[in-house]
């Protein structure tokens, strides 16, 4: 069943909880309402409940508004983080406690099918004192689904689990929203928690929605510096553009022929300028930057003309009309932006597309935003081998940190005094020791810009 909030807000005396909130939770989805504490996302899932009356706004479920429905008149159930579960009852009747209190009479059916759904049915007879944590929390879910709601609404149902645990509870609650196909909202603080369960995520900061988007969205392209800290970690830094090319749109027109042709303009290192034609039905036109990794035999276009398939260099640069879509709207294609940082010689690049700041001219600031996995080290002596096309800065390493499944490195460079950087621990170099000259590469897709007027560190105190 579909949620609708339009204008929904909440203030308690003279604070605002939640500032007028327009959300839409599409029918059977797993949607997460993310952010740290005094964000508003509890109040927000109180007011659906009906547990909070909203100070401005209505809800819909489905077509019909529940604004003003007392909570149990309401076709939704809550899970909460303290399960509240009855001592004195064994699981199979705190599962149908529900079903008794409206009046059921034959419950056995109903309660072994909803236990068999939890992989509780061999556990039915023993108290809630004699169960694991997760067991617990399966009790509570179970007797919130066993009245078959059209919401189930969870308020952080993990938080008191420990880590291994909680991060098995992850999967089985996304298991069960599957199979039972209703639309589940949950409330959490825990970035990897939202990221793992849900198709949608909305982060909420200081009583508002940041960003809305599925995880690998907002993870991948962060609109403001909340998100990119708070949703995993990023190194930002401030950079000035020198350079802007303006994509093209393109029409439907076109079809293509199998391979593009590219000439270096000679403007950065390893970039180049050239027409990429997408080799497709009806995908006309699309202006693309090569890069070393989307460049046939891996030849250089800043320094003459490569060839390349229409899928490589789509995939180099981001920015080509994939074949079979249908381009007749007319779709910016190409665009990058170049860029130098404090005390650097090298330019760094991004794809247009990649920058959320609202000034792009030449001369203007942006934060340059690029996530640790993504940066790859290199030894000093090991500087030729860097491919070219590659944004890259120079550094010190100042610690290194071994996490087990990766390393950790922190080097100063010009551009950022602390730069992140994680490596998987498949092949480690013992020369990055703390103190040795090294090289960052990472792709410029890779490269994300924020509006500089931004708070760096916004999203870090809530961590």
């Amino acid at each position: 069943m579909t949620i609708t909030l339009s204008g929904v807000s909440k203030t308690f005396g003279d604070f605002t909880a939640v500032h007028p909130l327009d959300l839409t939770i599409p029918e059977g989805s797993f949607f997460a309402l993310l952010g740290a504490s005094g964000c508003g996302k509890t109040t927000t899932l109180r007011m659906i409940a009906g547990l909070e009356e909203p100070t401005s706004g209505s809800i819909l479920l489905g077509e019909e508004d529940i604004t003003r429905l007392p909570p149990h008149e309401r076709p939704v159930n809550t899970v909460f983080q303290n399960y509240a579960l009855f001592p004195h009852l064994d699981v199979k009747e705190n599962v149908a406690f529900g079903l008794r209190r409206r009046g059921v009479k034959s419950v056995s059916k109903q309660v072994a099918e909803i236990l068999d759904l939890v992989q509780l049915g061999e556990l039915s007879r023993r108290k809630p004192l004699q169960l694991s944590g997760g067991q617990q929390q399966r009790v509570a879910l179970a007797r919130a689904l066993i009245n078959r709601p059209r919401v189930l609404l969870l308020d952080e149902p993990l938080g008191a689990l420990d880590l291994k645990l909680r991060r098995q509870m992850q999967l089985e609650l996304k298991r069960i929203q599957v199979e039972v196909g209703i639309t589940f909202v949950h409330v959490t603080h825990d970035q990897e928690e939202a990221m793992t369960m849900a198709d949608r995520v909305a982060v909420m900061y200081g009583g508002k929605v940041e960003q809305l988007g599925p995880p690998a969205e907002l993870y991948e392209h962060p609109r403001s510096t909340f998100v990119a800290n708070f949703l995993g970690t990023s190194n930002l830094f401030e950079a000035e553009i020198v350079f802007r090319e303006a994509g093209r749109r393109e029409g439907a027109s076109g079809a293509g022929a199998g391979n593009g042709e590219g000439t270096g303009s000679g403007r950065a290192k390893g970039s180049g300028e050239g027409t990429v034609v997408a080799g497709a039905k009806g995908t006309g036109k699309g202006k693309g930057v090569g890069e070393a990794k989307g460049i046939a035999e891996g030849k250089d276009v800043g320094e003459g003309e490569a060839e390349a398939s229409a899928a490589a260099a789509g995939r180099a640069s981001g920015e080509v009309s994939h074949a079979g879509q249908d381009s007749s709207s007319g779709a910016s294609v190409g665009g990058e932006l170049q860029v130098k940082v404090p005390g650097g010689d090298d330019l760094l690049r991004l794809p247009l597309d990649r920058c959320a700041a609202g000034e792009t001219e030449a001369g203007g600031k942006v934060l340059i935003g690029v996530r640790p996995e993504k940066i790859t080290l290199a030894h000093t002596d090991d500087a030729g081998s860097v491919p070219e096309g590659r944004n890259r800065l120079t550094g010190r390493i100042t610690d290194a940190s071994y996490l087990g499944v990766s390393l950790q490195y922190v080097v100063e460079t010009s551009a950022c005094p602390e730069l992140t950087v994680y490596e998987q621990n498949i092949e480690r170099d013992t020369r990055l020791v703390p103190g040795e000259q090294v090289v960052l590469h990472w792709r410029p897709a890779h490269t994300f810009a924020l509006d500089a007027a931004q708070d760096v560190a916004a999203g870090e105190e809530a961590l």
